[in-house]
């Protein structure tokens, strides 16, 4: 099979699972294919010229539901990371928010700041998000409009794919951005930027990439899939293990993959994971593909124009927990017995029932003390 990804750290437990011949050991026959944006990954997958791969969470959702576009099905049966965006302003701005009172542990006074400044000056800030349809353009508009119905009006949000962020902080081109790593770590380190808030402050835990395969692949190959599933699965367990780290960086490096955006952070005294963005791939239940989180993405982007309406019967066409359950007991993993939940009701890791004994979870809290509860 063919899978796509682009190349940011999320990108590593397909790259890991290659590197480590863990395809080769279930009897898969992978090819990665690096692409340049996600709008070329989507393309790509629409077309059939790949059968599935790396995806930002919304994608399987905004593609199989689209309204301005053909439709083309996905099927997700696991998130293969959470957290990692982060929100970075420029070096510029950074002071400006600062006299206004933004404070990188309160996003609200943060987002207050940033309509302020704009104010002053007369003029809207631009700011960039990795695609419209994306986790980062989500927390990002979210963020922005915790400031008020008015904030709107004071920001302009631009898509600028992650391997020209850097260049277009350079430029002057956008003034801050919703990005994944290592471009809020290398923003940083090239002293263009600063980290104000991570995207976990937005949407704690977020499920941030998802494995998505095109519909058609997925039923004319159960068993395929279940393997890669499988996989992935040790990948993302072998992520989770900071002895590793020192590999996966040397791995990265290749320029197959994310060459000299992790050469560029030699000398860095985060090497890959900053230590805000909470980025992790394996512990707490992160691979289960909950409805309810998958739901509320849909609602983000339903209200942000960027999808129509939508029932629970079109997210369970999309986002499969049975799926992952049936791979997952394969190699030992327990998984909830629950498909979802109430998001934002815990700040903390809690423990729920499995099909083998308790499992333990992940905060899911959101900005401002929402709730959102499944309607299914």
């Amino acid at each position: 099979m063919r899978l796509g990804f682009v190349p940011l750290l999320d990108s590593a437990p397909l790259i890991i699972a290659h590197e480590l011949g863990l395809f080769f050991q279930e009897g898969l026959e992978v090819e990665l294919v690096r692409e340049a944006s996600w709008a070329s990954l989507r393309d790509k997958i629409t077309f059939g010229l790949l059968d599935g791969g790396h995806m930002l969470a919304p994608m399987p959702l905004a593609m199989s539901l689209a309204n301005d576009r053909p439709r083309s099905p996905i099927v997700t049966g696991m998130v293969l990371s959470r957290n990692g965006n982060g929100i970075t302003v420029s070096s510029a701005l950074y002071p400006e928010l600062e006299a206004c009172g933004a404070d990188p542990a309160n996003p609200l006074a943060s987002a207050q700041a940033l309509i302020e400044v704009a104010q002053k000056r007369g003029a809207p800030i631009q700011l960039a998000s990795v695609a419209p349809w994306s986790s980062h353009d989500l927390q990002l508009r979210d963020w922005i409009a915790s400031a008020g119905p008015e904030a709107r009006h004071h920001l302009r949000i631009v898509p600028v794919s992650p391997v020209q962020m850097v260049d277009a902080f350079r430029a002057g081109a956008i003034e801050g951005c919703c990005v994944g790593e290592p471009w809020n770590s290398l923003l940083e380190w090239q002293d263009l930027g600063v980290l104000l808030h991570a995207g976990h402050q937005i949407w704690q835990n977020a499920p941030e990439k998802v494995l998505g395969m095109r519909q058609d692949w997925a039923e004319q190959h159960p068993e395929i899939h279940e393997r890669l599933i499988r996989v992935l699965l040790r990948a993302c367990e072998w992520l989770d293990n900071p002895a590793h780290h020192d590999t996966l960086r040397d791995i990265l490096a290749d320029e197959r993959y994310l060459g000299n955006q992790v050469q560029a952070l030699d000398g860095h005294p985060f090497s890959l994971f900053h230590p805000r963005l909470h980025q992790h791939f394996f512990r707490d239940s992160a691979n289960f593909p909950w409805l309810s989180q998958a739901h509320w993405l849909a609602s983000r982007l339903a209200r942000w124009n960027q999808l129509g309406s939508f029932s629970t019967e079109d997210i369970r066409a999309v986002v499969k927990p049975d799926l992952f359950r049936k791979a997952a007991s394969r190699i030992g993993i327990d998984a909830p017995l629950i498909d979802a939940k109430t998001e934002g009701r815990h700040r903390l890791p809690h423990v729920i029932e499995g099909g083998d004994g308790p499992v333990s979870i992940a905060g899911d809290s959101l900005l401002g003390e929402q709730l959102h509860r499944w309607p299914g």
